[in-house]
């Protein structure tokens, strides 16, 4: 199914692609997997080409666009922390019942300050809330992502769309990328991520509970 509607910051529109089984999807053009790529070099974060392209998939991958250009994605998968994680935390009871699972996220940095961030996180949360799932979580190295999930937690709270959420211990993963995925460590006025070790690769995995109506 392909979707498109406007975001509604009056300059980045949306194309909604679901069930993308990779990057070589048919519905992916070419030229859009290079634009993708270039957003990666003003973004801050320095992921691989291969990294970006395994990111491409997803029961939902969103593209945004700016005349005409991409200028971020976003995908999101219904799964459970347990099925995500299962092989890579071991020490911490996983939740084994389906939520959202933001899976990957990339915005050029000329995009980073539009608010398009922040409406796609309503809308990777919407998902979640409109199937009854009551768990959304990730794993990154970057407070900001917390940040920016508790910013829309609270607005949808304040707006009557969810009752209220948690947050459960950060989990730590210990170089989990391997090597440094940022150009600067990211820094958040309301979130400290400051125990990671960027050089290694560090990342945390979080998990957000909701309280739905």
């Amino acid at each position: 199914m392909t979707r498109e509607n406007t975001i509604g910051n009056g300059e980045i529109t949306s194309f909604v692609l679901e069930g993308v089984k990779s990057w070589e999807d048919p519905r992916i053009k070419p030229e859009w997997i290079e634009q993708i790529l270039n957003c990666r070099n003003s973004s801050g974060f320095v992921p691989t080409d291969d990294d970006v392209r395994r990111h491409l998939h997803g029961d939902v991958l969103t593209l945004g666009f700016r005349n005409e250009i991409v200028v971020g994605f976003n995908c999101i998968e219904f799964k459970s922390p347990k099925e995500v994680w299962g092989g890579l935390i071991t020490d911490h009871e996983l939740p084994s019942d389906p939520g959202v699972y933001l899976a990957g996220v990339l915005i050029d940095g000329s995009a980073q300050k539009s608010g398009f961030y922040q409406r796609m996180n309503k809308d990777r949360v919407t998902r979640g809330v409109e199937k009854g799932f009551n768990i959304i979580f990730t794993e990154t190295a970057n407070p900001n992502v917390e940040a920016g999930i508790k910013d829309t937690l609270d607005s949808m709270k304040e707006n009557g769309q969810i009752v209220d959420y948690s947050m459960e211990d950060r989990i730590y993963l210990k170089a989990l990328y391997g090597r440094r995925m940022y150009t600067e460590a990211p820094k958040n006025a309301k979130v400290s991520f400051d125990d990671l070790n960027y050089d290694a690769g560090d990342a945390y995995a979080i998990i957000f509970h909701l309280t739905l109506k």
